[in-house]
């Protein structure tokens, strides 16, 4: 991933559990992150397509194991930016850990969510990222310049939106500011399980580099999922989701 993306993602980067949790939440908001925190306890089988200034490209991941298999479906051949791009994605260590939100708690840390939103069928919560430990200091530096907002539905008692997005310009690094930084994540219910995985991801960046405007656009879109097996190695036997939610509803 780009430098952008991964300082964007290390949001969500901090590994909680289920059973002890800092502060206390508004109910709804609670009820939402442990679905998300259940969802991370699947490997996901996904199809993927990713477009930004330079490169588009649809490719399926398929988990096995603590590994996973990469493969290209479109277009049949790459150009060099394509070749990169797809090079960044293929190196992640834990791709579909990435259409999860279940790291979306330490966001927020000890601190009070404020509702900045509501309607009858969702409200918006809004945080200043939480600083936590062992977060690399040009990450740490980078969110110390976000907002995070995370949308939750009334009646799916999920996050449908994550959006991460800047309060203020700043400089990325010496030759680079960023006036205007938008990551905006969509999340539904998976259809065997239920649970929230990513559908989508739109990322908008617009500052000035070696004095030249820049506007970078990055799109990224999650289909196709399927459950392959647990987390700690034991295979999902069956496609119903009674199966996998007998599973989750034991831990």
């Amino acid at each position: 991933m780009t430098y952008l993306r991964q300082a964007a993602i290390a949001v969500f980067a901090s590994m909680l559990s289920l059973s002890a949790h800092a502060s206390e939440l508004p109910p709804l908001l609670e009820v939402a992150l442990q679905k998300g925190e259940a969802a991370d306890q699947i490997r996901w089988a996904f199809t993927s397509s990713f477009e930004n200034n330079n490169a588009s490209l649809t490719f399926r991941f398929e988990p096995r194991g603590e590994e996973g298999l990469f493969t290209l479906i479109a277009p049949e051949s790459l150009n060099q930016d394509g070749e990169a791009v797809y090079a960044r994605l293929t190196d992640e260590d834990d791709p579909d850990s990435d259409l999860t939100h279940e790291q979306a708690r330490a966001v927020i840390g000890e601190q009070s969510v404020e509702i900045v939103a509501e309607s009858e069928d969702s409200i918006t919560y809004a945080v200043r990222p939480n600083p936590w430990d062992d977060i690399p200091a040009d990450q740490a530096a980078f969110m110390s310049h976000m907002m995070a907002e995370l949308t939750v539905s009334k009646s799916l008692e999920q996050v449908s939106q994550l959006r991460l997005y800047n309060h203020e310009p700043f400089h990325a690094r010496v030759v680079a500011r960023i006036d205007r930084f938008e990551q905006v994540m969509t999340f539904a219910p998976e259809p065997v399980t239920g649970l929230p995985l990513m559908i989508s991801l739109r990322q908008e960046v617009e500052g000035r580099a070696l004095f030249q405007r820049i506007l970078q656009i990055r799109e990224e879109t999650y289909r196709d999922f399927r459950p392959v097996q647990l987390v700690d190695g034991g295979e999902v036997s069956c496609a119903a989701s009674t199966c996998i939610q007998e599973f989750l509803n034991a831990q």
